[in-house]
């Protein structure tokens, strides 16, 4: 069994230049799959129309490997948090926390997308409203 992988405040700030980037694309992503999937289900009823033609197959297929594309990618970035030990709690709003421990408790360290460094963290399980300055 894999142990899990705690950070300090520091160590968490110090991953910042590399997760910020990360985290942007999850955003970035998760705000675009609502646009893609609803033009690939307009190319798909285009292309299944009886005057659909070889450019709305086309359409379709663009449609799909865009869909595709954005989903592999977004799948790579959660990925490469996850094994960084950082769990994603908020695509759309770059939301992530640190594992870490508090006074021997084990907590979360929050941090989102615009924000500067790692200042807050919340108890496990209680989540963004419940989070506290550090």
């Amino acid at each position: 069994m894999q142990r899990l992988r705690t950070y300090t405040v520091d160590e968490a700030n110090r991953e910042l230049p590399r997760v910020r980037p990360i985290v942007a694309q999850i955003a970035e992503l998760s705000a675009l799959r609502p646009d893609l999937e609803e033009q690939l289900r307009m190319a798909e009823y285009s292309a299944q129309r009886p005057s659909a033609n070889g450019d709305d197959h086309e359409r379709e297929q663009q449609a799909r490997d865009a869909v595709q594309g954005a989903e592999e990618e977004l799948l790579k970035a959660v990925l490469s948090l996850n094994t960084m030990g950082i769990q994603l709690k908020g695509p759309l709003e770059g939301l992530i926390d640190f594992p870490s421990y508090r006074d021997g408790e084990l907590v979360e360290l929050c941090w989102k997308l615009g924000e500067e460094r790692v200042a807050h963290w919340h108890r496990v399980g209680e989540g963004f409203t419940g989070r506290k300055k550090l």
